[in-house]
């Protein structure tokens, strides 16, 4: 048979780097593979869209192709979605914007039409862009590797999938399920994505290819024939009744804030009905609206912002060798939970603790963040087998000669952590490196308690560590190893911030203030429940007195405490505060708190012994909204004025990532720019607040935070 001259690697270099190839055996198939050679982030920009239109130019030419593998070279990376930069210049100009998008759905609609069967060969992150493409394809083979993710994330970042996927996603799997996965932005494992139809087969890595190959021999499947999900979904309701329900729920839930999520599941709705190429035209129609609208455009600079810390964290990543084994010294609810995230991306960890009792509980903890991964399905049963695997408990001081990293998470006690320091820089190797998860202490006080301080640095992960994204790396001065934190903060897959050493470093320095006039105006006579409300009003995800019982009233007093040795004119700890501490009430973790929590239960109830509706002086709810939010904003340019952080993007990024600010409004620097420098000083004045010396200047000379916008 004749063999098929595939210009097969897919390139953004000025002069594309052309490979030929073919898998399979009783056709000629041709395998295109995306390859970014100055980045290892595959991405489409204009290039790569006008260079994959020229190979289905050859493709559609040739009348021996019996079919087309897309694949990628990339070990993590399918197809990460549109290019960053692209998107960012394409954001700014409505035209180049358009031809954009007219591009990406001309390239995929050509994909979608094309004479033979078409096979994408997923590995790696197949986001987005990335997405739609392999939904543009007659099959979708996805590999069986953790680093497997699949979804479109495109109402996270302000827009909509627009390359196609509001118009065959849900064609492919049903409405209801594709509206989930679009206005959530979901992001699923290949097990997940097989389990809902968004993909055929999975395989090991090894056998990827070979699986496609084996999809192309059966042919391109009948145009008219309708995948089963969706004959399913038929039988039970039709999209107007679904589309109705799916609207409401999500203006109930989102309140609005979020208009990328209702424009989404309006074109999946209507397109239900229509030809895809209508559909594809009410896609770049909503991008375009959406674009305009400053909610979007801060999800979209948040995204930009996010990007940008995780670039930092790679180029660190590429510098330094990962880390194969760390200690964790404390199995509490943070170390437990630390101690997880790590072994479940491949490090193994020693978890240490004083006592067998202790132990055994961060263990049980464990196993139950291990259990409920396995049943959302991020995990499978043999997944989380190796990742407890992964896990050695002991007592023994001498588990820390060999390790990379010592995490310290004992007790946020200064006493204490200096000592734990002393001890773990005899018992560890000249190789270790050594950092506190410290929520407010001055790492540098820790790293003087040994004798290399200059290799020791603060981590401060959030809980809970499995949903928070954020990471604090915080370098006292003298620290030599910035990149060697940085890189492992990339290799667990988290977003890092630096952060000089300062007390409550970044996040805590701003939310703690909220949560103390919170407890303070709880105790002047406010009921708990509209203090709350009066917070998830303003977008926030939890109330801040909710908040405070599972970040633990016992850390939150800690870190009250060191802001007021600080700065005693402005930091005030509430006597509730330390009286619900010393009486047990910690929150979650003790089980009781503002709150009252059943082991068993999924939720839980205001604690009839502290929430009942106090004699004292009524507060008003959106008074004490105002001045929370003033705070975080006042406190967030103080931040910004003492260079705690470079920039403005940095504060807004930590406080959306590290404290829920409602990302909609873009961070509390962004949300004082859309205010005004002017109101907010006013506001605060009228609130019996003093500005800082920041937010005065910019008031008298009408300024902002942001330069100008991004």
């Amino acid at each position: 048979m004749k063999h098929y001259p595939s210009q097969s690697t897919l390139s953004s270099a000025p002069v594309p780097e052309v490979v030929q190839d073919r898998i399979g055996w009783h056709s000629e198939i041709a395998l295109i593979r995306f390859d970014h050679p100055r980045t290892p982030v595959n991405s489409l920009d204009f290039r790569i869209l006008r260079q994959l239109d020229q190979f289905i130019d050859e493709m559609e030419e040739n009348p021996y192709l019996g079919g087309v593998v897309f694949s990628s070279t990339s070990g993590s990376i399918f197809l990460a979605g549109a290019d960053l930069q692209t998107l960012e210049k394409a954001w700014l100009e409505p035209s180049q914007l358009e031809s954009y998008l007219q591009l990406g759905q001309r390239v995929f609609e050509r994909i979608a039409r094309l004479r033979f069967p078409t096979v994408a060969a997923i590995h790696g992150a197949c986001l987005g862009g990335g997405c739609e493409l392999a939904l543009a394809c007659d099959y979708r083979v996805a590999s069986s590797d953790g680093a497997t993710r699949i979804g479109l994330p495109e109402t996270r970042l302000g827009i909509i999938p627009a390359w196609g996927g509001t118009a065959r996603l849900p064609r492919l799997i049903g409405l209801p399920a594709a509206l989930k996965l679009v206005t959530q932005g979901k992001v699923l494992s290949a097990q997940q994505a097989l389990k809902v139809g968004l993909v055929d087969q999975v395989a090991p890595r090894e056998r990827l290819l070979e699986a496609a190959a084996g999809w192309i021999e059966r042919g391109a499947p009948h145009p008219d024939a309708i995948p089963a999900p969706v004959r399913r979904w038929w039988r039970k309701a039709t999209a107007a009744t679904v589309g109705k329900r799916a609207i409401h729920e999500l203006e109930r839930k989102t309140e609005c804030h979020y208009p990328a999520m209702l424009e989404a599941a309006k074109v999946m709705i209507h397109g239900m009905s229509r030809p895809i190429p209508e559909v594809l035209a009410d896609e770049r129609e909503a991008v375009k609206k959406l674009s305009q609208d400053s909610r979007c455009k801060n999800l979209f600079r948040l995204f930009c912002l996010q990007e940008e810390a995780r670039r930092l964290a790679r180029n660190a990543a590429r510098e330094v060798p990962e880390a194969q084994s760390v200690a964790v010294i404390g199995a509490g609810t943070m170390g437990a939970a630390i101690a997880q995230w790590l072994s479940a991306r491949g490090i193994h960890v020693v978890l240490r603790d004083i006592d067998a009792q202790r132990l055994g509980d961060g263990m049980s903890r464990i196993f139950a963040l291990y259990d409920r991964a396995r049943k959302r399905g991020v995990m499978t049963s043999r997944e989380v087998r190796s990742g407890v695997d992964r896990i050695s408990p002991t007592l023994s001081p001498r588990a820390l000669q060999s390790v990379d990293w010592v995490i310290e998470a004992a007790t946020e006690q200064e006493g204490l952590k200096r000592s734990l320091f002393t001890e773990l820089d005899q018992l560890a190797g000249p190789g270790t490196e050594l950092a506190s998860n410290t929520s407010a202490l001055s790492v540098k006080a820790l790293a003087t308690a040994t004798q290399r301080p200059q290799r020791v640095v603060g981590l401060h992960f959030f809980n809970p560590v499995h949903r928070m994204p954020l990471v604090e790396v915080i370098l006292p001065e003298g620290s030599t190893i910035g990149k060697e934190a940085l890189a492992l903060v990339h290799q667990m897959g988290k977003v890092p911030i630096v952060v000089r050493d300062t007390p409550g470093f970044l996040v805590n320095r701003i939310l703690t203030p909220c949560l103390l006039e919170a407890v303070a105006a709880f105790d002047a006579g406010m009921n708990a429940e509209e203090i709350d409300h009066a917070m998830r009003s303003f977008g926030m995800p939890m109330g801040p007195l909710q908040l405070a019982d599972e970040v633990g009233l016992d850390v939150t007093l800690n870190v009250a405490e060191a802001l007021f040795r600080a700065w005693p004119d402005r930091m005030v700890v509430p006597p509730l505060l330390l009286k619900l501490v010393e009486g047990g009430l910690l929150g979650r973790k003790s089980g009781q708190g503002f709150r009252q929590y059943e082991r068993y239960a999924k939720g839980a109830r205001w604690n009839a012994g502290h929430y009942r509706r106090r004699s004292g002086v009524e507060v008003d709810s959106e008074g004490l909204q105002e001045r929370i939010v003033l705070r975080m904003v006042d406190e967030a340019a103080r931040c910004l004025e003492e260079e705690v952080v470079p920039t403005a993007g940095e504060v807004d990024l930590g406080m959306v990532l590290g404290a829920g600010f409602p990302p909609f409004r873009g961070g509390p620097l962004r949300f004082a720019d859309a205010m005004g420098a002017g109101t907010v000083v006013e506001r605060m004045r009228k609130q019996g607040l003093e500005p800082c010396r920041l937010l005065r200047i910019l008031a008298e000379e009408s300024g902002r935070f942001y330069e100008r916008e991004p």
